[in-house]
């Protein structure tokens, strides 16, 4: 650490991760701030991509600032550059709820203040929306063969409860449509004469259907080969 030179300063510095080094389990690499005051040192674990722009802000001003407070400032407006940026980076490959959102954030190690300031301001702005985001993703699992109740779970899974969503479950399934579909999905296994309806059965669960959908399809598809 560099030594105080004045009064009132605060000395500190920025490591960054060795890529190289091993790592145990799943944890994302974090770069340290590392400060020195009057009270004593202290460190901070950050984002890497906020210690990278740290680094940077180090290097052009040197190793002081007049105080504590002008560094936490600093770090504070390091991470919502470097969040907004990450933010941008994930919604430009695919949409995501807001709750997915805050959790790869928070999974980065961004603050929950950094990550609900950046989460509202992209909602304000129109580029993460839960509804929308819901409807793209009900359209696309019922054309994948997925039933009511797995869509529901999944979305929940997501932060999105699906009586949230305007139009649920009215204007996704036609009356006699999840019947219908859970049908065709049943017709397609070929039956090998051991336990078929009960496998079946289970399958057409497992893809969402309820029991009461999943029985009735496997005895039509059973009937019928």
């Amino acid at each position: 650490m560099p030594a105080f030179e004045s009064e009132g300063c605060v000395s500190w510095d920025v490591v960054l991760p060795d890529r190289d080094a091993p790592r145990y389990g799943w944890r994302p690499l974090k770069a340290k701030v590392m400060l020195e005051t009057c009270d004593g040192e202290e460190t901070w674990s950050v984002p890497v991509a906020v210690g990278r722009k740290l680094a940077s802000l180090r290097k052009s001003r040197g190793g002081e600032l007049g105080s504590r407070a002008e560094l936490a400032y600093e770090v504070r407006k390091a991470s919502k550059a470097a969040g907004r940026r990450r933010l941008e980076s994930l919604l430009n490959k695919r949409d995501y709820s807001s709750a997915e959102l805050k959790e790869k954030l928070a999974s980065d190690g961004y603050s929950i203040e950094t990550t609900d300031a950046l989460i509202a301001a992209a909602v304000s702005g129109g580029a993460v929306n839960d509804a929308r985001f819901a409807d793209v993703f009900i359209r696309s699992k019922i054309y994948a063969g997925w039933g009511r109740q797995k869509i529901e779970r999944e979305l929940s899974r997501k932060g999105v409860e699906a009586e949230s969503i305007p139009g649920w479950p009215e204007e996704y399934f036609e009356e006699g449509s999840e019947l219908e579909r859970a049908r065709e999905l049943a017709s397609r296994r070929r039956p090998i004469g051991k336990n078929d309806f009960q496998k079946t059965v289970r399958y057409l669960c497992n893809k969402g259907f309820s029991m009461n959908i999943a029985i009735d399809a496997a005895k039509s598809a059973l009937d019928q080969s």
